[in-house]
């Protein structure tokens, strides 16, 4: 099915469903607003904040591809859509969405995240000359690490930007399995800089591949498109220091590598397993009716196999986006 088709579809039936649900003025939930000063505000009150990247499009020329025809960007709205202002997967405690952005995203693109409640943080580039990322688009991605710097929030929960967020994600910040953790200093390694006072990493196994055991086995290794950490400064120079150090650890992943040098399980911070319900990737029916609350995956790309009712999950909720924003914004027009 064409891809414009699927996002028009959803979005005629959702619109029937806004008619009867919307809210344009937020007078039943506190969502975060899209004025600077209100986000500020949220962003001061709330410990806690969703976090994801939004780097340009290597396949695409920025400049020149409308904003809606890149897909990570379109996802970037839809995540936003699905954290903050879903009926169903909505935060309920003001929990912010942070964008970071690398400096060559166009304002077009920030000035509509912003719109869509998003708060907005362009960053810069953190990149060493020795890594090789193993693909392209995976070329800017130790900028993630930048959400360390983030330390007026207690936790903050990464997600790769082509999520699809099936339950509500508020109650993962309390899971016993984020909890703060002592450094064991006795296994640190001496050029590599001091270690945090105290630190939280949560992530789960990564299983490749769609047929895999669920919940997933213990195991060494993590995705680094969902974690849940603590923004620390001492934390993030860590990190730099690592990422200097050439051939430390494997760089064709670039962040998910280094991250996982630094939590591994016989270091001197291994990172916690997260509760397995909180999110799976290589996603496929089985886990979402068991309960998975996010789900992994470029729903956009066709070549993908994937189950065809899990995919039109993603484009239901672009559609119920479109129709949210849509209607938003002609009733601020009636004001």
């Amino acid at each position: 099915m064409n891809k414009r088709f699927q996002a028009t579809v959803g979005t005629l039936i959702v619109i029937v469903i806004l008619a009867f649900t919307f809210d344009p003025l937020n007078l039943a939930r506190n969502h975060p607003s899209s004025s600077k000063s209100s986000t500020s505000s949220l962003i001061r009150n709330s410990p806690y904040a969703f976090v994801t990247l939004l780097a340009p499009n290597p396949k695409l020329d920025n400049k020149t591809v409308p904003d809606d025809e890149d897909e990570y960007f379109v996802g970037t709205r839809v995540l936003a859509y699905q954290l903050l202002h879903a009926p169903r997967t909505g935060t309920n405690t003001s929990i912010p969405f942070v964008v970071l952005a690398t400096p060559d995203i166009p304002e077009s693109k920030l000035e509509r995240l912003r719109k869509d409640g998003a708060t907005v943080k362009v960053i810069e580039r953190i990149s060493e000359s020795w890594m090789k990322p193993g693909l392209q688009r995976w070329r800017d991605m130790m900028s993630k690490l930048r959400m360390l710097e983030l330390t007026h929030f207690e936790k903050v929960l990464f997600m790769d930007a082509d999520m699809y967020i099936a339950e509500r994600m508020d109650g993962i910040f309390t899971d016993p399995t984020t909890e703060p953790l002592t450094p064991k200093p006795e296994l640190a390694v001496k050029d590599e800089g001091p270690l945090p006072r105290s630190y939280i990493f949560s992530a789960q196994q990564y299983m490749e591949g769609r047929v895999h055991p669920y919940p997933p086995p213990a195991g060494d290794y993590f995705s680094g498109g969902f974690f849940l950490c603590q923004p620390s400064i001492e934390m993030f120079n860590y990190y730099l220091t690592i990422a200097k150090i050439k051939d430390r650890f494997n760089s064709n992943a670039m962040e998910q590598g280094l991250l996982n040098y630094a939590h591994r399980r016989a270091g001197p911070m291994p990172w916690t397993d997260i509760y397995y319900k909180w999110t799976t990737s290589w996603p496929s029916m089985k886990e979402y009716e068991a309960g998975a609350h996010s789900l992994h995956e470029k729903w956009w790309d066709e070549k993908i196999r994937l189950d065809p009712d899990l995919r039109k999950l993603w484009y239901i909720a672009r559609g119920e986006m479109d129709g949210y924003y849509r209607g938003s914004e002609q009733a601020l027009e009636l004001l």
